[in-house]
């Protein structure tokens, strides 16, 4: 029994935030339009209080017979979790009324998929790990068609729910196929049955996970439905899927492929290395082409996904630990940059198309220079995140020995300048009427802390470094 409450009392995190997902939901099925601030307050408290409680849990210990674990990475990508989220909950406070959202699901939505996150991202059980994949994936189906009364949005729920559909079945198959060969799930054990030997239905196995967080991540060939969700879905909806989804994924990625199987099983790094190759160079070349800021960025998303594979082909923990910092700074000047979207977006008008911004360093010089600041970042540029980003995913690269990968990975970087500077030309050579609509604090709020830490990631970011390093050096798989 005291071991019982032991293990209940090391995953308090996980409990608070299922606890504070229930109260925001209760508490919105009796709340009026007029209260939505009320639950919105609740939701950044919630998440807060998870974060507190995921410091407090640093230790090295696996609970409930091995399928949960609570080390470095847990506690690490939790905080990161609660905060990307409370971001996302601000810039939904003033958007949601703005584009007329009534679903009052929204806030109970949000704070369930945190909940199914956090689930996976501490799972060393691949079955409870599906179980915290599947729930995070069932709310962000539902927020992605939030906006009822918008065609897109219906259709980029309906993609979303399908193509997770058969992501799922992918997954529950690899899980299947590698009990089959190991005799059991727990990621420990089936890397200690490779060890010695690794039967072709386990390869089989290790392949159809890898499809199934490649659909999760919008990997090459597995992201065609990333394009028209992120366009479709509300623009708050993109930030948070863009963000927590990615990072709740890219975690177990580490977990599970890197630190777990892919020590045993050599041909996972030329996967790798061919899925970073193909997603980023295709993300980059379709992102030319777009004159959609939305989709431009959803192909920016998947060429980063790119990137961070580079990160994780080496199969190292200095790959692993630079994957959670780009996480992070990529998670800053992401959400930084859907901000801006929402801050110029005007009822009847989501500035989405690039030329939406033709002229806005002229009537908010502050906000076009803001956006400048994000995209800057995400082609690379120093000294800012995004640059720090690269350069510690390609240094892991290098001292794996991958020098063609990291040459191929610059060269990306370089393409992508040309799609990310054309929107700040626009924004400050071309004539138009782009302007900030209205006052919307709690989105400007969200913004500049998002413009902070693109800048502070970039000017000062070793304790990260060391905070990432720590996490995956204190790792626990299960045995």
């Amino acid at each position: 029994m005291n071991a019982q409450l032991g293990s209940y009392t090391l995953i308090a995190p996980t409990l608070a935030a299922a606890a504070w997902a229930v109260l925001v939901l209760i508490v919105e099925m009796f709340s009026s339009r007029r209260r939505s601030l009320a639950v919105a307050w609740l939701s950044v408290i919630g998440l807060g209080e998870v974060a507190w409680l995921a410091c407090r849990r640093w230790q090295l210990t696996g609970v409930f017979g091995g399928a949960l674990a609570i080390d470095g990475l847990t506690v690490f990508v939790a905080v990161l979790l609660c905060v990307l989220a409370a971001v996302a909950v601000f810039m939904a406070v003033d958007y949601l009324p703005e584009t007329d959202v009534r679903g009052g699901e929204y806030y109970p939505m949000l704070m369930f998929a945190v909940v199914g996150a956090l689930v996976m991202v501490s799972a060393t059980d691949l079955i409870v790990m599906f179980l915290g994949l599947e729930t995070m994936s069932m709310a962000v189906y539902v927020l992605a068609g939030i906006w009822k009364r918008d065609r897109r949005s219906n259709e980029a729920a309906f993609k979303y729910f399908l193509m997770g559909a058969f992501a799922s079945g992918f997954m529950l198959y690899g899980i299947a196929l590698l009990y089959a060969a190991s005799g059991s799930t727990v990621i420990g054990k089936i890397a200690g049955s490779l060890a010695s030997d690794a039967p072709p239905l386990a390869v089989v196995g290790v392949g159809l996970l890898l499809v199934g967080f490649g659909f999760k991540v919008a990997a090459v060939p597995f992201h065609l439905w990333t394009p028209d969700v992120y366009e479709g879905a509300p623009t708050s909806v993109t930030a948070f899927m863009a963000t927590v989804v990615k990072a709740g994924a890219f975690s177990a990625i580490v977990r599970v492929v890197v630190l777990g199987l892919a020590p045993y099983l050599s041909l996972l790094t030329g996967i790798l290395w061919v899925a970073a190759v193909a997603t980023m160079s295709i993300g980059n070349f379709v992102a030319l082409r777009q004159t959609s800021l939305k989709r431009m960025l959803a192909y920016s998303a998947i060429a980063h996904t790119g990137y961070l594979l580079v990160g994780l082909t080496p199969g190292t923990a200095a790959g692993a630990a630079a994957v959670l910092y780009y996480l992070v700074a990529y998670g800053a000047m992401n959400l930084g940059a859907f901000g801006v979207m929402m801050l110029v977006a005007r009822r009847g008008n989501g500035a989405e198309r690039i030329q939406d911004y033709a002229g806005l360093s002229r009537r908010s010089p502050a906000l076009a220079l803001t956006m400048t600041v994000f995209l800057l970042s995400l082609t690379g540029i120093p000294p800012l995140a995004g640059f720090v980003g690269k350069l510690y995913l390609f240094s892991a690269a290098l001292e794996g020995g991958f020098v063609v990968l990291v040459v191929i990975a610059v060269l990306n970087s370089v393409v992508s300048a040309a799609y990310y500077l054309g929107v700040v030309r626009t924004m400050y050579f071309e004539d138009g009427d782009a302007v900030a609509a209205g006052t919307r604090p709690y989105l400007g709020v969200a913004t500049a802390i998002a413009l902070v830490a693109t800048v502070w990631l970039g000017l000062a970011p070793s304790g990260v470094i060391e905070a990432a390093t720590s996490a995956v050096g204190r790792i626990v798989l299960g045995s």
